[in-house]
């Protein structure tokens, strides 16, 4: 068994080395998004999987193990750092952020701990080294790679040498410096590998947004606006929580582009979305529905709130100035229909609307409203 300790402990390093890759290829991009956080989680369970599964198995069954308490000990303090470190990724508190912003150097502590019981350069427990490398250079970039290799040689040294002194076996100086060749080249693989991981997920990111957004507002166009609607679907399913829908489509657009020029009209959608931005919640939800027209989706049950909040928005573009023209909109509102499909209940919010246009414009019409008066006529 004893003899098949140090291969064991390559096989199970490199497994575990590629599945923190296929995780950090997963988030390292989240830096670009400030998630710090989810990375933190994701290199935590690597953490305790070293601690809990790797050391065990390797460390006490080898002939190179130093006193068995002294061990236990260690694994103890690890156990506790690894779940200190899960709990505060998890929980946030500010009491722990010290804990958080020194992960790096209480690692490259814990593994050299690892490798002092282990018999220093006689153990392979230096491939552990390779996760703090890979994830501090996935968390911090160029910094963290340097900083945890430095720190990374620094400590194998002083802890290799430690545990020749103790078990009175002569330094090995030859395999020392092969394997600290090895950390230094594989560190810039690992450099190189985490860099191009991020380019590509950023160049995936932009293009997603690019698909997502258009082009000239800035704003959501029609993809985003199936997923809001399907996300609002889910929750009235899942609540009975209903939603409003309101169509805004801009009054005389084609006389505006006629006399003023299509650069003009631009300005004009440009300007729009910008009011409508401001305008709405942060709950909200506003697209480029296709040409003039734009639509918001309000994270609001109450039909009368939706009204209101569409009124003031028409009584707002009416006072604005538009480069020195005034511009009008026609609003249509409808309360989410659960029967209706997406494009049915756009629809109604799209029927009101043009009962607007056609009753004078610079106005809002709610559905039901419209439905109502048609009844009685």
């Amino acid at each position: 068994m004893i003899v098949w300790l140090p291969l064991i402990e390559f096989i199970m390093a490199t497994i575990a080395m590629f599945f923190l890759l296929c995780y950090v290829s997963e988030v390292i991009y989240l830096k670009q998004l400030d998630m710090y956080y989810k990375l933190e989680r994701k290199f935590s369970f690597f953490r305790l999987f070293m601690v809990l599964i790797m050391a065990p198995i390797t460390i006490p069954l080898s002939k190179y193990a130093m006193e068995k308490s002294l061990y236990f000990g260690i694994m103890l303090v690890a156990i506790l750092y690894s779940l200190t470190v899960l709990y505060a990724v998890y929980n946030k508190r500010k009491h722990l952020q010290f804990l958080l912003k020194n992960t790096l150097f209480l690692d490259v502590l814990l593994v050299s701990l690892f490798i002092l019981l282990r018999g220093g350069v006689r153990s392979d427990t230096y491939l552990l080294y390779y996760f703090i490398i890979l994830y501090d250079g996935a968390k911090y970039g160029v910094y963290g790679t340097i900083t945890s290799l430095v720190q990374s040689l620094i400590y194998y040294g002083l802890m290799s040498y430690g545990a020749s002194v103790i078990s009175s076996v002569p330094f090995d100086y030859s395999r020392f410096l092969i394997r600290v060749i090895y950390l230094i080249t594989l560190t810039f693989i690992m450099y190189e590998i985490n860099k191009l991981i991020k380019e590509s997920h950023v160049n995936e990111i932009a293009a997603k947004e690019l698909a997502y957004k258009d082009s000239l507002t800035q704003l959501p166009n029609r993809l985003q606006l199936l997923d809001y609607f399907e996300e609002k679907r889910a929750r009235y399913d899942k609540t009975g929580e209903s939603f409003g829908i309101s169509i805004i489509d801009i009054d005389i657009f084609k006389q505006i582009n006629d006399t003023k020029g299509h650069p003009f009209g631009d300005k004009v959608l440009q300007e729009l979305a910008q009011i409508f931005t401001n305008q709405i919640s942060s709950d909200d939800f506003v697209c480029r529905f296709g040409g003039e027209e734009f639509l918001i989706i309000y994270d609001e049950s109450n039909k009368d709130k939706i009204l209101n909040k569409a009124n003031l928005l028409c009584a707002k573009i009416q006072k604005y100035d538009f480069f020195g023209e005034k511009i009008t909109v026609s609003i249509g509102v409808s309360m989410y229909r659960n029967n209706n499909t997406m494009i049915e209940n756009i629809s109604l919010a799209d029927e009101a609307m043009y009962a607007a246009k056609n009753t004078g414009k610079n106005k809002v019409i709610a559905y039901d409203e419209l439905k109502l008066s048609l009844k009685h006529k």
